[in-house]
């Protein structure tokens, strides 16, 4: 089974040498020639463009930044029409619920099936193929993939129609994005009484606040280390794309967090730990 990838980012790139080690032939396009270049090095063949991946791809996947890449990417004639015969595509990004079943709809007519599989797990579980992967679409795609998503993570979930990956994805994301904004608040009180966050830290990991979340980011508070990791700007994302699926609904805590991130958004291509800096320059500025 051929492979096609595009969108070789922080998720992208480990996802493809997990994909290659489990011996699949794999082709890869960015916009970024040099991301290309850093996995044809590790044994990928590059592609000049998606036109020239597709015909070469029995499945296509994208993990790409926001709905209007997945589609400008996805919904191209020519690219479409270029695949071969019985090709799936499976979209990995965390997009809209509404944009990927507008894409399945779309590929209709080409006789392409299209499956709807967001991850969890971030840079570290894409690295060590532990992801947690929210499959939704027609139960013959989601086999013919499975092989595949078990190059790629641990915990395979089969969500039902295709859309339902993305609105559960997103729902994952809305818990996690609310609990980085408390849990920088805990670290802002720890550090302004001095408390030891080394003691702090494994006392939390043995009791009920302990969460995955927590495990990944507090460390990170503490050292300062923001740089890689999940894009403030993407989980703010995410986190809208939640919202706008309890529309309707009071969601007081969710819209909150998404503000207090706007505010914070001079930030937004380090980690999601750098909430801890949301009100830095507001006590500088207070002496």
């Amino acid at each position: 089974m051929r492979i096609g990838f595009i969108g070789l980012g922080a998720m992208g790139f480990p996802m493809v040498k997990n994909l290659l080690a489990a011996g699949y032939p794999v082709t890869v396009y960015d916009i970024s020639p040099a991301a290309v270049d850093r996995l044809t090095a590790e044994g990928a063949q590059g592609a000049a463009s998606t036109l020239a991946l597709a015909p070469v791809s029995d499945v296509v996947i994208t993990m790409l930044p926001a709905d209007k890449h997945v589609k400008s990417v996805l919904m191209d004639p020519a690219f479409a029409a270029a695949l071969p015969k019985g090709a799936t595509v499976v979209d990995m990004s965390s997009c809209t619920t509404a944009a990927i079943q507008e894409v399945e709809a779309w590929y209709a007519p080409y006789g392409v099936d299209v499956v709807d599989a967001p991850v969890s797990g971030g840079v570290e579980g894409a690295a060590a193929h532990t992801l947690s992967i929210f499959a939704a679409g027609k139960p013959e795609a989601l086999a013919r993939v499975h092989p595949v998503f078990q190059a790629l993570g641990r915990d395979i979930f089969d969500l039902g129609k295709c859309g339902m990956g993305k609105a559960f994805k997103n729902l994952n994301n809305m818990i996690t994005t609310c609990t980085v904004m408390v849990i920088s608040e805990v670290y802002r009180i720890a550090k302004k009484q001095g408390y030891d966050t080394d003691k702090l830290y494994d006392m939390i990991m043995a009791s009920t606040g302990m969460s995955r979340t927590f495990q990944a980011r507090f460390p990170r508070m503490v050292n300062g280390s923001y740089q890689g990791g999940f894009k403030q700007s993407l989980g703010r994302k995410d986190l809208g794309n939640a919202i706008a699926l309890g529309e309707g609904e009071p969601l007081p805590v969710a819209k909150l967090v998404h503000e207090l991130m706007l505010a914070n958004r001079a930030y937004d291509d380090c980690d999601m730990a750098v909430a801890a800096r949301l009100f830095e320059e507001k006590e500088a500025s207070h002496g």
